[in-house]
């Protein structure tokens, strides 16, 4: 995840480094879409020559197919449960703050001697409780961006690396 994507940058760009994160999201998936249909067609022409012999299946590529999945699930699997901890963190993020919120009401009604005194307690309590929800909502759309960046992450690398390798080994 991006440095401008934590905590105290301007909300702009924050929201700025999310929408960067989407977007390099969505075209490293549509790469990967291309990739793979590459690698298929490779791998679909290895197994039809295969079939002409006993001993085609026997290709390392074939056994290759099943790990690579699974390794790269597992990858994204530990990325996303790391990415969860990020939610569990802006989760924490709003409670925190709109109870440092209720608190300053709470401690300004206990001084309060007059109506402007009030006045000057809303605004307050006012501005807190919506830059805790800026705060908390770019945190949550913090966390999703590096979430599904994270997840995809393995995949992307691994479809990429076959289809380079099946590609030179083709040629």
């Amino acid at each position: 995840m991006a440095d401008n994507m934590r905590g105290d940058g301007h909300p702009a760009e924050r929201l700025s480094a999310v929408a960067d994160t989407f977007a390099k999201t969505g075209m490293r998936s549509g790469e990967m879409g291309i990739a793979a249909a590459q690698t298929i067609g490779y791998r679909t022409a290895m197994m039809a020559a295969a079939m002409g012999t006993p001993t085609g299946f026997a290709n390392p590529e074939f056994l290759r197919m099943g790990s690579e999945k699974v390794e790269a699930s597992v990858e994204a699997f530990q990325a996303v449960a790391h990415g969860l901890g990020e939610f569990g963190a802006a989760w924490m993020t709003m409670l925190t703050k709109q109870s440092q919120a209720a608190a300053l009401v709470f401690s300004g009604l206990a001084r309060c001697q007059s109506p402007t005194d009030l006045a000057e307690i809303q605004r307050k309590a006012f501005a807190q409780v919506v830059d805790a929800s800026v705060n908390a909502s770019l945190r949550f759309a913090e966390a999703a961006a590096s979430i599904t960046a994270a997840s995809v992450k393995p995949a992307y690398r691994k479809v990429r690396a076959n289809a380079r390798r099946l590609a030179a080994e083709q040629a």
